[in-house]
């Protein structure tokens, strides 16, 4: 049986405005169950995120989070995305409006 464990640890979007790889299915296995997921806004502005999941070759299968507006000094549990798989060898990528505003923590079950 599969346990939760952290897939992103504190991390932030480098590059405002650019969609990242914050997490990288394995490849083997049948992908990664989302379980939980933070979007936490430390700034004195309001900030947004978009969140997305790709297929093993790339490809954009949909902006589960499509924009959300985290108001400053706030957070998001982003429930959107809670509970959805990222197919094998797929990705979990995120992009913010600005770069190291939004703090990202997701948890999940690789399967």
């Amino acid at each position: 049986m599969a346990t939760n464990k952290v897939l992103i640890n504190s991390i932030q979007n480098t590059v405002g405005g650019a969609i990242q790889n914050f997490y990288q299915s394995p490849p083997s296995g049948n992908g990664t169950l989302i379980s939980a997921f933070t979007a936490t806004n430390n700034t004195g502005a309001n900030r947004t995120y978009r969140a997305y999941i790709y297929d093993s070759t790339g490809s954009l299968l949909e902006a589960v989070i499509p924009l959300k507006i985290v108001v400053r000094n706030r957070f998001d549990l982003g429930s959107a995305i809670v509970n959805h798989l990222i197919p094998s060898g797929g990705s979990l990528r995120i992009e913010s409006d600005l770069e190291d505003s939004i703090v990202f923590r997701v948890s999940g079950k690789e399967l």
